[in-house]
């Protein structure tokens, strides 16, 4: 805009410059109609404005180190989430097979239909069987009874998404789902270690085995509330 403003203040003076001397002789005036310059002045910034004509800034060295830097990092996170994608998928039907009794038991009729879907990438199959297990398993409410207490409150809040957005996060509260599946495991061992010890405790409050799953979960947990935090 200033650009033009400067072309028109140009023309203004040139008009000025050849306007002919006092008492005739010189060459002759232009035309100095002002309504024409400002009607030509405006088609310019009009077709300026159509075309773009604003060029885009030159980005410093800073600039582009920064984006090749950033561009990497995408591709990075990219790659990592497709290699995990496959993995979980690859082991998919040996968690559900060897944990059915534990997570419903819909739960391989169920795997075996998300599985048999056709999906465009591994990353949308893991997401949309994650999801899929998932909301079978917390719809049942001993599931939701059987969790840590430390989960709870994220389980509520992955029920209360939507379904879309179910599946872009499943990843992110899949381990609701499996540490729900080790602490019903855990009791059903306690219960069996009961029943083969006439009823004595099997476990005493620092057994290790405990221990080491209270120490995983509080971990995830910690895990959890920081990322939450740094949003």
């Amino acid at each position: 805009m200033k650009r033009l403003l400067r072309i028109w203040q140009d023309r203004v003076l040139m008009d000025k410059d050849g306007d002919p001397a006092p008492g005739g002789g010189g060459s002759p005036a232009p035309n100095n109609d002002v309504a024409e310059q400002i009607a030509a002045l405006k088609a310019e910034i009009a077709a300026l404005k159509k075309g773009g004509a604003e060029p885009a800034p030159v980005p410093s060295d800073v600039d582009k180190v920064r984006k090749d830097l950033q561009d990497k990092a995408a591709k990075e996170a990219a790659v990592n989430r497709m290699q995990e994608a496959i993995r979980f998928n690859l082991s998919a039907g040996k968690f559900v097979e060897e944990n059915g009794q534990y997570i419903g038991e819909l739960s391989k009729g169920l795997f075996k239909e998300l599985d048999s879907k056709p999906f465009s990438d591994e990353e949308k199959k893991a997401s949309a069987v994650k999801k899929g297990l998932m909301d079978y398993f917390f719809s049942l409410q001993e599931n939701i009874d059987a969790a840590p207490e430390e989960l709870k409150g994220r389980i509520m809040t992955y029920k209360a998404l939507a379904d879309d957005e179910k599946e872009k996060q499943s990843v992110k509260y899949w381990d609701c789902l499996t540490l729900t599946v080790n602490q019903k495991k855990m009791s059903a061992q306690i219960e069996a270690a009961k029943r083969a010890n006439g009823g004595a405790k099997p476990f005493e409050e620092g057994d290790d085995s405990r221990k080491q799953y209270n120490d995983r979960v509080f971990a995830l947990k910690s895990h959890y509330l920081g990322a939450k935090q740094g949003e």
